[in-house]
Protein backbone atom coordinates (compact mmCIF):
# COMPACT_ATOMS: atom_id res chain seq x y z
CA UNK A 1 0.00 0.00 0.00
CA UNK A 2 2.98 2.33 0.83
CA UNK A 3 4.55 1.43 -2.15
CA UNK A 4 1.06 2.72 -4.26
CA UNK A 5 0.54 5.29 -2.51
CA UNK A 6 4.20 6.68 -2.95
CA UNK A 7 4.28 5.74 -6.81
CA UNK A 8 0.97 7.76 -7.31
CA UNK A 9 2.85 10.76 -5.42
CA UNK A 10 5.94 10.46 -7.29
CA UNK A 11 7.42 10.86 -4.00
CA UNK A 12 7.44 9.77 -0.69
CA UNK A 13 4.74 10.57 1.31
CA UNK A 14 5.56 12.49 4.45
CA UNK A 15 2.43 13.55 5.16
CA UNK A 16 -0.88 11.63 4.07
CA UNK A 17 -4.75 13.08 4.84
CA UNK A 18 -7.37 10.39 4.97
CA UNK A 19 -10.78 12.04 4.55
CA UNK A 20 -14.04 10.68 3.78
CA UNK A 21 -17.51 12.48 1.94
CA UNK A 22 -19.44 11.60 5.11
CA UNK A 23 -20.01 9.84 8.25
CA UNK A 24 -20.74 6.22 6.56
CA UNK A 25 -16.64 5.45 7.03
CA UNK A 26 -15.21 4.67 10.08
CA UNK A 27 -11.71 6.18 9.10
CA UNK A 28 -10.21 5.43 12.45
CA UNK A 29 -9.65 1.58 11.31
CA UNK A 30 -8.18 2.71 8.29
CA UNK A 31 -5.81 5.47 9.69
CA UNK A 32 -4.33 2.68 12.16
CA UNK A 33 -4.06 0.38 8.79
CA UNK A 34 -1.96 3.44 7.19
CA UNK A 35 0.15 3.70 10.11
CA UNK A 36 0.94 0.03 10.05
CA UNK A 37 1.21 0.09 6.61
CA UNK A 38 4.19 2.97 7.08
CA UNK A 39 6.16 1.74 9.52
CA UNK A 40 9.54 1.31 8.86
CA UNK A 41 12.69 0.69 11.18
CA UNK A 42 14.00 4.59 11.23
CA UNK A 43 10.77 6.08 12.51
CA UNK A 44 7.46 5.74 13.58
CA UNK A 45 4.48 7.50 11.85
CA UNK A 46 2.43 9.90 13.85
CA UNK A 47 -1.11 8.90 13.59
CA UNK A 48 -3.16 12.38 14.46
CA UNK A 49 -6.59 12.24 15.68
CA UNK A 50 -8.04 15.41 14.03
CA UNK A 51 -11.92 14.71 14.24
CA UNK A 52 -12.48 16.65 17.42
CA UNK A 53 -16.29 15.77 17.04
CA UNK A 54 -15.84 12.20 16.60
CA UNK A 55 -12.85 11.35 17.95
CA UNK A 56 -11.72 7.09 17.41
CA UNK A 57 -7.85 6.62 17.20
CA UNK A 58 -7.83 7.26 21.18
CA UNK A 59 -9.68 3.88 21.60
CA UNK A 60 -7.74 1.93 19.24
CA UNK A 61 -4.18 3.31 21.08
CA UNK A 62 -5.89 2.81 24.71
CA UNK A 63 -5.76 6.39 25.16
CA UNK A 64 -7.16 9.01 26.89
CA UNK A 65 -9.14 11.55 25.05
CA UNK A 66 -6.97 14.30 26.56
CA UNK A 67 -4.79 15.66 26.36
CA UNK A 68 -4.61 15.75 23.18
CA UNK A 69 -4.40 17.77 19.59
CA UNK A 70 -7.02 20.57 21.06
CA UNK A 71 -5.04 20.63 24.38
CA UNK A 72 -1.75 21.75 21.84
CA UNK A 73 -3.45 23.93 19.71
CA UNK A 74 -4.92 25.88 22.74
CA UNK A 75 -1.18 26.13 24.50
CA UNK A 76 0.28 27.13 20.80
CA UNK A 77 3.68 25.95 21.88
CA UNK A 78 6.31 23.60 20.10
CA UNK A 79 4.80 19.98 20.46
CA UNK A 80 6.08 17.79 23.56
CA UNK A 81 4.52 14.56 22.21
CA UNK A 82 5.93 12.71 25.33
CA UNK A 83 2.64 13.61 27.28
CA UNK A 84 0.05 13.25 24.50
CA UNK A 85 0.87 10.22 22.68
CA UNK A 86 1.33 6.60 23.14
CA UNK A 87 3.87 4.15 21.38
CA UNK A 88 2.34 0.94 20.85
CA UNK A 89 2.49 -1.16 17.76
CA UNK A 90 5.94 0.89 16.27
CA UNK A 91 3.68 4.37 16.18
CA UNK A 92 2.99 7.27 18.03
CA UNK A 93 -0.74 8.44 18.32
CA UNK A 94 -2.01 11.81 19.09
CA UNK A 95 -5.53 12.08 19.96
CA UNK A 96 -8.18 14.22 19.56
CA UNK A 97 -8.19 15.74 22.88
CA UNK A 98 -11.96 16.78 24.49
CA UNK A 99 -13.42 19.57 23.08
CA UNK A 100 -17.38 21.48 23.92
CA UNK A 101 -16.69 24.06 21.46
CA UNK A 102 -16.58 24.17 17.59
CA UNK A 103 -13.48 22.44 16.07
CA UNK A 104 -12.98 25.18 13.44
CA UNK A 105 -11.70 27.28 16.51
CA UNK A 106 -9.06 25.25 16.87
CA UNK A 107 -8.45 23.86 13.59
CA UNK A 108 -8.86 26.59 10.84
CA UNK A 109 -6.02 28.32 8.30
CA UNK A 110 -4.03 29.57 10.85
CA UNK A 111 -3.71 27.17 13.58
CA UNK A 112 -3.03 24.52 10.53
CA UNK A 113 -0.34 26.59 8.95
CA UNK A 114 1.84 26.72 12.38
CA UNK A 115 1.04 23.12 13.85
CA UNK A 116 1.50 20.68 10.74
CA UNK A 117 4.71 21.89 10.23
CA UNK A 118 5.64 21.23 13.83
CA UNK A 119 4.70 17.95 14.18
CA UNK A 120 6.21 16.92 10.41
CA UNK A 121 9.20 18.27 12.39
CA UNK A 122 8.45 15.57 15.22
CA UNK A 123 7.96 12.62 13.42
CA UNK A 124 9.10 11.28 9.58
CA UNK A 125 6.07 10.64 8.31
CA UNK A 126 2.20 11.76 9.38
CA UNK A 127 -1.03 10.61 8.91
CA UNK A 128 -3.95 12.62 9.84
CA UNK A 129 -7.35 11.33 10.32
CA UNK A 130 -9.82 13.89 9.53
CA UNK A 131 -13.75 14.75 10.21
CA UNK A 132 -16.01 14.15 7.28
CA UNK A 133 -15.72 16.26 4.68
CA UNK A 134 -19.79 17.06 4.55
CA UNK A 135 -19.38 18.01 7.97
CA UNK A 136 -15.91 19.73 8.76
CA UNK A 137 -14.18 21.61 6.18
CA UNK A 138 -10.38 20.65 7.97
CA UNK A 139 -10.13 17.49 5.77
CA UNK A 140 -9.43 20.37 3.02
CA UNK A 141 -7.04 22.43 5.03
CA UNK A 142 -4.89 19.84 6.02
CA UNK A 143 -4.79 18.29 2.07
CA UNK A 144 -3.76 21.31 0.82
CA UNK A 145 -0.09 20.88 2.42
CA UNK A 146 -0.27 16.97 2.06
CA UNK A 147 1.69 14.58 0.23
CA UNK A 148 -0.84 12.21 -0.18
CA UNK A 149 -4.71 12.45 0.21
CA UNK A 150 -6.89 9.68 0.49
CA UNK A 151 -10.45 8.85 0.02
CA UNK A 152 -12.33 6.54 2.02
CA UNK A 153 -15.30 4.93 0.79
CA UNK A 154 -17.57 2.35 2.46
CA UNK A 155 -18.81 0.17 0.03
CA UNK A 156 -22.49 -0.35 -0.20
CA UNK A 157 -22.57 2.50 2.68
CA UNK A 158 -20.75 5.68 0.60
CA UNK A 159 -23.21 6.95 -1.89
CA UNK A 160 -21.55 7.87 -4.96
CA UNK A 161 -23.07 11.38 -4.99
CA UNK A 162 -21.49 12.25 -1.49
CA UNK A 163 -17.48 11.02 -3.60
CA UNK A 164 -18.47 12.76 -6.36
CA UNK A 165 -19.29 15.95 -4.24
CA UNK A 166 -16.14 15.13 -2.13
CA UNK A 167 -14.16 15.31 -5.33
CA UNK A 168 -15.51 18.99 -6.48
CA UNK A 169 -14.78 20.18 -2.68
CA UNK A 170 -11.65 19.51 -3.24
CA UNK A 171 -10.73 20.09 -6.86
CA UNK A 172 -12.37 23.37 -6.10
CA UNK A 173 -9.21 23.70 -3.75
CA UNK A 174 -7.24 22.59 -6.14
CA UNK A 175 -6.27 18.81 -4.55
CA UNK A 176 -6.97 15.95 -5.99
CA UNK A 177 -7.17 12.61 -4.04
CA UNK A 178 -4.46 10.27 -4.78
CA UNK A 179 -6.27 7.18 -4.16
CA UNK A 180 -9.31 5.63 -2.78
CA UNK A 181 -9.30 3.30 0.43
CA UNK A 182 -12.13 0.73 0.86
CA UNK A 183 -12.88 0.43 4.68
CA UNK A 184 -15.07 -2.80 5.08
CA UNK A 185 -16.01 -2.30 8.36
Amino acid sequence: MRASIELACHKPARSVVLLSPDNSVPTADAVWNLGLAFRDNTSPPLLVDADMTDPGLHLKAELDLAPGLRQWLEQKGQPDLAPTTARTHDFLVLAAGCSDEDPLQWLNTESIGWFAPALMACAERVIWRTPPLDQSPVGVLLAGSADAVLMAVRPGHTRRSRVNRAQRILAQAGIMATGTVLVES
